[in-house]
């Protein structure tokens, strides 16, 4: 069985956190900052996008070609930014696609937000937060959905499938 994760989350949702755990379990790491950062010497530079993404899916199809577990710690904050993907998991026959929603209340996105080394401005972090929820939340034709929700203390994910 061929695995694809897709996180999808605003910034100081714990994307990264998250990604880097199932990445210890043999998964294949994909995200567009790192190739910033290959790049530019820094994350936080957008750069050219068509560059940028043109490296992402060299990499994405390659992982997808050798049969690969896949994890993609971007933003995906709406079906358009989310469907080059899916589109590959479906031609690479990965029968097993999760989007899993960081669903964590901006408050705490932005608090994390501040602690991070790649410090993004919170006015960009509420408008993200405010397309994800308009838009941009996954649906059950893109995959299995699964809502992921900060544990109490901030400290631990809890999980909701949707079924």
């Amino acid at each position: 069985m061929k695995r694809l994760i897709l996180l999808i989350g605003i910034p100081g949702a714990g994307k990264t956190t998250l990604a880097k755990k199932i990445e210890e379990k043999g998964f294949h790491y994909l995200n567009a900052d790192s190739i910033r950062e290959e790049l530019y010497g820094d994350a936080k530079e957008q750069g050219d996008k068509e560059q940028v993404f043109g490296i992402f899916f060299k990499r994405l199809e390659a992982a997808m070609q050798e049969g690969r577990d896949v994890i993609i710690d971007n933003t995906n904050l709406n079906p358009k930014q989310r469907k080059p993907i899916l589109d590959r998991a479906t031609k690479y026959g990965y029968d097993d696609v999760q989007l899993w929603l960081l669903d964590v209340p901006l408050d705490l996105c932005l608090e994390r937000n501040k602690g991070r080394d790649k410090v993004v401005p919170e006015d960009i972090v509420a408008n993200m937060f405010m397309e994800l929820n308009r838009s941009g939340r996954p649906k059950r034709t893109e995959g299995k959905v699964i809502i992921i929700r900060p544990s109490k203390d901030g400290r631990d994910y809890l999980f909701f499938p949707q079924h």
